[in-house]
């Protein structure tokens, strides 16, 4: 650098000085995303069995013989099904009333559990006491006004995003 002696304070100012002057050999602008547009990463193999399987499926004959044979076999499970739900039609009846008798009850006993702590616990009385007031009223404007506000929001968050001009690549 030089021949006279420096002092490391000098010294150091002269080899930073010295490191800024050389040019810099940082990559362009968009290296990485190329590099990474290169690099493929290990997938399971279970995962490209299953989408190798599904191109092979979605082939335009593939489909229409998986579609005829599904439509084939939905056809022969009710050819099977109809003659034997017709005549057993009576008992397939009665079963789906007591069915509908036992969920009928379940829900009617839920119901009057329900009601018979509403009553024990006070629930009805500061319902009723509310009410008379006047302090329920905002409560329940509040919560209108919060269901309003959730279903704008679910609106906003699920309405189709605006046109975009990106062009998409296969």
């Amino acid at each position: 650098m030089a021949d006279k002696q420096l002092d490391a304070g000098d010294l150091d100012l002269r080899v930073l000085r010295e490191l800024t002057a050389l040019r810099s050999f940082a990559p362009s602008r968009g290296f990485p995303d190329r590099v990474m547009a290169r690099v493929r990463l290990p997938q399971p193999a279970a995962l490209v069995l299953l989408r190798r399987a599904g191109a092979w499926a979605i082939q335009p004959r593939r489909a229409v013989t998986f579609a005829t044979a599904y439509a084939a076999s939905v056809a022969i499970a009710l050819r099977l099904t109809l003659p034997w739900l017709s005549s057993h039609w009576s008992a397939v009846k009665l079963a789906v009333s007591w069915i509908g008798t036992q969920i009928g009850s379940l829900a009617n006993t839920l119901a009057l559990t329900g009601a018979d702590w509403a009553v024990r616990s006070g629930v009805t009385d500061a319902v009723r006491t509310a009410a008379a007031s006047g302090k329920m009223w905002p409560a329940l404007a509040a919560l209108s006004i919060g269901y309003a506000a959730g279903g704008y929001g679910f609106y906003v968050l699920l309405k189709a995003p605006g046109r975009t001009d990106a062009l998409a690549r296969s």
